[in-house]
């Protein structure tokens, strides 16, 4: 009986131990993570300035995600992966442009496989991206494949990686370097640490003989954050052909790949309303929207070229479980675009209306932030992409 008891109290005494062990890695996790928003001096603002149609039909998906604002012949362009008819659509941006397509063949000589995102290359070539996530590959604007590129024979170092498409520019083409930049990210289980671990993008020089590589590694500070699925979809752009930022949905600041240098710096670039989002204590399956819904959080970045401007979107939380007993998802969290000057300063913050912009089709063009006006819950057109242009104008 003494002997009972004293095993009783043993454990006890190491369940206690045990719990204070995994509180104080907790804190450590947490320890430079602050929800407070950061204070900034306000510059600019952003003014609604002029709306963009296009017609696309019933065979196109206006919520794609997969657009571009791209130059082709000096002419710009908006591309948009249609997956539902296989084809890349380009809409003129100007008068001497002319909309065109290329469809893209699912298999033989010239497949692909399913379309998921795309880069431009040159006024004659094309990268492609598609659900066969271990290729790349090369084709010209009549859909003729030119090369396959291999993505899955240089290993990467920790956790394996995949190919993600779901970020506003997930092929890069650096023109200083002639190389490609694709996000890999980390292959593991969400509700797992080691999502933001290692590096986070396969770098691939255009030349056939040169070896890939992975590069942008991230500060071990992030390893062990357990944010769930929801909260996996960063965002990223390429800024000045020279930098490659990226917006991880729970950091306040901004990262900053020096695509010369392979240098990674961080600055301060949070919502007015918040400042970082903290980890998941208790991951459980099937809750990860309603832990994303329910937290504040960062996602898109955009580059406006014309007035050398970053763009980053913020989201308030909201209640999973709305006033009228329905689910809310993550179109209903409350935005926000944080303006960031050239030197990587926040310079500005505006609002945006509650359930009417959808925000993860956007692109920039003359000077301009064009927001998709094709909210699920409030869409002018299922035939038609509409975007309302926010000009940037000094307080």
């Amino acid at each position: 009986m003494f002997t009972g008891l004293r095993f009783i109290l043993m454990i006890r005494r190491n369940l206690f131990y045990l719990t204070w062990f995994f509180f104080l890695i907790s804190c450590k996790d947490h320890r430079n993570l602050d929800q407070n928003a950061r204070e900034f001096s306000p510059k600019l603002t952003l003014i609604a300035n002029d709306t963009l149609t296009f017609s696309v039909g019933s065979q196109f998906n206006v919520h794609t995600r997969y657009v571009r604002k791209c130059l082709i012949k000096n002419k710009p362009y908006l591309g948009a992966v249609n997956e539902i008819s296989n084809d890349l659509e380009f809409f003129a941006l100007s008068e001497e442009g002319e909309n065109f397509k290329v469809n893209f063949q699912l298999d033989g000589p010239n497949g692909v496989g399913k379309l998921k995102a795309f880069e431009i290359i040159s006024d004659s070539t094309l990268l492609i991206a598609s659900t066969y996530r271990i290729r790349l590959y090369v084709t010209d604007f009549d859909g003729n494949l030119l090369r396959t590129i291999k993505t899955n024979e240089i290993e990467r170092k920790g956790k394996p990686f995949v190919q993600t498409y779901y970020t506003h520019q997930p092929l890069i083409h650096d023109k200083r370097s002639d190389s490609f930049y694709v996000y890999t990210g980390v292959d593991t289980d969400f509700r797992g640490p080691g999502i933001w671990s290692g590096t986070m993008f396969l770098k691939m020089p255009n030349e056939i003989d040169s070896p890939p590589k992975h590069v942008f590694e991230l500060s071990s500070y992030f390893n062990d954050f357990v944010y769930g699925a929801f909260f996996s979809h960063n965002s990223h752009v390429l800024m000045e052909n020279r930098y490659l930022v990226m917006s991880i949905p729970f950091y306040n600041n901004i990262l900053i790949y020096n695509l010369e240098r392979e240098e990674v710096k961080e600055m301060e670039a949070g919502s007015k309303h918040f400042g970082d989002a903290l980890p998941w204590d208790s991951p459980s399956f099937g809750r990860d929207e309603e832990f994303y819904v329910s937290s504040n959080s960062y996602r898109e970045v955009a580059y406006d070229d014309d007035n050398k401007l970053l763009y980053r979107m913020a989201y308030r939380a909201v209640e999973y479980v709305g006033p009228d007993g329905d689910r809310r998802n993550w179109d209903n969290k409350l935005p926000s675009v944080i303006i960031i000057n050239k030197d990587f300063e926040k310079v500005g913050e505006i609002d945006l209306p509650e359930n009417t912009v959808y925000t993860r089709t956007y692109f920039t063009h003359n000077g301009k932030l064009y927001l998709s006006l094709n909210h699920p819950d409030n869409n002018p057109s299922e035939d038609q992409m509409v975007f309302v242009g926010f000009k940037p104008e000094e307080l």
